[in-house]
């Protein structure tokens, strides 16, 4: 039974002689304190100052009276109530069982951990151990099997790709002399279903080996923690990889990464200050995700694979944000680099970059119906659509297509040096010189809760893409690039100064990624500017 009731508030009083009766109908429990309730009753009535301290005293004495009486008697008849079997103990029982097991910690149901949480533990102490080398040498190991095996996959794809090259170029030699327009078609469309034949055998393929290795890794993990040594049939595996990694180290160049990059300590607050690192580095933002081979070194224990393993269950994770168009399932330019790059190796954590997008897909359909469904509830009468053209507008509504400024995050294990990639969707208009950008751009608002999401989840280091692009063009002159990197700049500036206050003054570090192709000019001038826009760490000098 709700607690809502309505009474008549009574109050008589004497004025220059005369009486009065103040007579208000309340609702109870009141929405506002008695105070500011006796305040507007001396405006609406007109009443003098002189009664309103009598006035709140006698109404705070009526609300507390008639909840009182009210409480009372929905307490009198819950009692008479089970007096009279009317009501069904076992389901109160059951209700108040169900309450207090849900939101008090103590009587709460203690849920077994799932496989995952047991996993992510068992690695995270493994790691923090001697056997680190161990593990280290396992992913290198089963990532070099499936480079391997996808090597063979473009290597038989691409000699089915010249052979049907061939054909065709002989049958059209040959058309209107021997072979026909039908013919052709008819050679086009069987190359087609042969590549495709071809291209499902060998994605069948690899899905099964990922499963294997995955499957395989895991129940070593929990072996090697369990009896705190390598069992024998690690040891056996390591000891093939190790012979597979040195064949692999003698045919494999190490090639020279080289980064432009300007590192800064800046200070941001408004009265307590915090320290945050700045770093600005020009490169190709897949460079980031690569694992690189490294001349004479062991690629199990290149840095980037061990602090990526050490960093991958604490609270210090790295994160990347992609620029990518607006359909979730279309593997186009840079996104379907990024799935290239996502399936050298297998993923011993978290599912599949294709099982997260489905995962995603199905996310945006519900956040989308939830959607519509609140329109609808507070849309009016008269404003309401026909059956036709609402059946229509939820089609289009329900697509998985997604507006400028939205982003959705992937997690990966198996990257170079990130752990999260938030794929933030933008628009050819981003890298247009004529259209001008402010602070409330999409883009720039979706820069901001990408950031407000970081500092939630402590996510510590964040590459944010400067200009808002992956790639230079023509029209991107020097002044359009000092233009749009001051703008983003202080963007970042003021949303890391109003996000940060709710994450406890920790420092993190922010990296600004500009295209690998800027000039040495534009990059110096970049550099230049971030100290005038941000306040630097100055060291203090003492003189003897």
């Amino acid at each position: 039974m709700s607690l809502a009731i309505e009474r008549e508030f009574t109050f008589p009083f004497s004025l220059c002689g005369k009486r009065f009766v103040l007579r208000v109908p309340l609702k109870l429990p009141l929405d506002h304190p008695v105070p500011e309730l006796t305040h507007r009753l001396v405006l609406v009535h007109n009443l003098s100052c002189a009664v309103e301290r009598d006035l709140c005293s006698a109404l705070n004495k009526f609300v507390t009276t008639e909840l009182a009486k009210y409480e009372d008697e929905l307490a009198e008849k819950s009692i008479n109530s089970v007096k009279s079997e009317i009501v069904d103990i076992d389901r109160v029982l059951k209700n108040w069982t169900s309450a207090f097991s849900q939101e008090v910690l103590e009587y709460s149901t203690v849920e077994p951990p799932s496989d995952d949480d047991v996993f992510s533990e068992v690695y995270h102490s493994l790691v923090h151990s001697a056997s680190l080398e161990t593990l280290l040498s396992l992913e290198h190991g089963y990532a070099l099997i499936v480079q391997r095996k996808l090597e063979q996959r473009d290597q038989e794809l691409l000699n089915l790709e010249n052979r049907h090259r061939r054909e065709m170029e002989e049958a059209v030699k040959l058309l209107g002399i021997t072979v026909t327009d039908e013919q052709i078609n008819h050679i086009a469309q069987r190359h087609i279903e042969k590549a495709e034949t071809l291209e499902n055998r060998w994605a069948s393929e690899l899905c099964s080996l990922l499963d294997m290795q995955r499957q395989e890794y895991r129940d070593w993990v929990m072996k090697l923690y369990e009896g705190s040594q390598m069992s024998d049939a690690v040891q056996r595996h390591l000891h093939a990889i190790s012979g597979l990694m040195h064949d692999t180290r003698d045919e494999i160049e190490a090639p020279v990464y080289s980064r432009r990059e300007e590192s800064f300590t800046v200070h941001l607050g408004a009265q307590l200050k915090t320290s945050h690192n700045l770093r600005l580095f020009s490169s190709n933002v897949l460079d980031l995700c690569r694992h690189r081979p490294q001349k004479n070194q062991s690629g199990s224990l290149s840095a980037h694979r061990l602090q990526m393993a050490i960093s991958l269950y604490s609270n210090s994770l790295s994160s990347l944000v992609l620029l990518v168009d607006n359909r979730l399932n279309s593997f186009t330019g840079i996104k379907r680099e990024f799935a290239k790059v996502c399936e050298q190796s297998t993923d011993f954590h978290f599912p599949s970059l294709k099982q997260q997008f489905e995962q995603i897909e199905q996310s945006i359909l519900e956040g989308k119906d939830w959607r519509l469904r609140k329109k609808a509830s507070n849309a009016e009468d008269g404003d309401r659509i026909s059956i036709k053209s609402s059946a229509s507008f939820d089609r289009d509504e329900r697509s998985v297509q997604m507006q400028s400024g939205d982003f959705y995050i992937t997690r990966h294990s198996n990257l170079a040096e990130v752990h999260i990639v938030f794929h933030l969707v933008s628009d050819d208009s981003i890298c247009s010189s004529v259209s001008e950008i402010s602070s409330r751009h999409p883009i720039i608002m979706g820069y901001r809760n990408i950031i407000k999401c970081c500092f939630r989840y402590n996510v510590r280091n964040i590459t944010l893409p400067l200009l808002l692009v992956h790639e230079m063009s023509e029209e991107m002159t020097i002044p359009w690039c000092l233009k749009r990197a001051e703008l983003v700049f202080k963007c970042v500036k003021g949303f890391i100064m109003e996000l940060g206050l709710w994450n406890s003054q920790e420092s993190c570090t922010i990296q600004f990624l500009v295209p690998k192709t800027l000039s040495d000019e534009t990059f110096a001038s970049l550099s230049n500017m971030m100290p005038t826009i941000f306040r630097m760490s100055n060291p203090v000098m003492a003189k003897s």
